[in-house]
């Protein structure tokens, strides 16, 4: 029915990517490791383009993707990037590559437990791949890619190498990127959400990626009732303390050391650093100010 009929279309949009990477060998300057060959996957969204992982794409030197179902490879070449959130978008030059492709639009981020699909070419075979999992849980993680500090989804479905960049779907639209794994643990595996490809879409309207913002300090949880005796806080108040401004930060000249902020963007900081993102579900306090574009206030 209907239902197989959308199906289908997630199945035409998602892409391998076949991918030349040359790095740089910084411990040996001016020479390179030599070039070597990945895969991953993507996924075709509106205006011609491919979404997928950075480092699917990082150090490229050559690119090609592959419709799944389709044997021909087409040259593609790298739109945007943001090796921060681990997103790059793609296109191929060859129009005729996206006729018969209806481009995957885009929905909100889901609640957690809520049932999602994984499509992707991880290894194990050559053809398209879709494995079915919760969203288990939505909080700060650390990405591996750039080692930055950002909201991310916990996805058990199974993830695996060649899964890179390919996209989360839930009811035929894409809630997420899938980036990484754990490999110590059983069916942990990690994308990057919504809010965070939204940031990323918006920031490049303007044809440059500025990438996110930060207020510029590090910051103490205040959980030890002595720390908030000390910084006379009022027991009904919560916060975080700042213990450092960085040197032409957003904060320089604003905030000071010693300082207690109790909210951000209107929302209350808890004493472990953390915020109110949605009823009941907490994050790290960052969240509020990553979701400004910079510029912004």
């Amino acid at each position: 029915g209907a239902g197989f009929g959308r199906d289908q279309d997630v199945r035409d949009a998602i892409v391998k990517i076949y991918t030349v990477h040359n790095r740089p060998n910084y411990y040996n300057p001016w020479s390179m490791y030599g070039p070597r060959r990945t895969t991953g996957s993507g996924c075709v969204i509106e205006k011609n383009r491919i979404l997928t992982n950075a480092h699917v794409v990082s150090d490229q030197t050559f690119i090609q993707v592959r419709k799944n179902g389709d044997p021909k490879r087409y040259q593609a070449h790298v739109l945007a990037v943001s090796h921060e959130a681990d997103l790059a978008l793609l296109t191929v030059d060859d129009e005729s590559f996206f006729e018969d492709v209806r481009a995957l639009k885009f929905n909100g981020l889901p609640n957690t437990q809520q049932e999602v699909l994984v499509y992707g070419f991880p290894l194990g075979g050559d053809t398209l791949s879709i494995t079915k999992g919760v969203l288990s849980r939505i909080e700060h993680q650390t990405y591996a890619h750039s080692s930055c500090n950002f909201l991310a989804g916990q996805i058990d479905a199974a993830i695996n190498p060649g899964n890179s960049g390919g996209p989360v779907i839930v009811g035929n639209e894409i809630v997420g990127v899938v980036m990484q794994s754990i490999s110590s643990a059983e069916n942990v595996g990690y994308m990057v959400p919504m809010p965070i490809i939204d940031h990323f879409m918006k920031d490049i309207e303007d044809g440059s990626y500025d990438g996110f913002p930060s207020i510029g300090v590090t910051m103490q949880d205040m959980e030890n009732p002595s720390l908030r005796t000390r910084h006379q806080v009022p027991e009904e108040t919560t916060g975080v303390l700042v213990t450092r401004i960085l040197i032409n930060s957003p904060s320089d000249g604003v905030l000071e050391t010693n300082d207690v902020i109790t909210a951000v963007a209107g929302h209350d900081v808890a004493n472990d650093g953390t915020v109110e993102f949605r009823a009941d579900q907490r994050t790290a306090v960052s969240y509020f100010v990553q979701k400004s574009q910079i510029g912004g206030s």
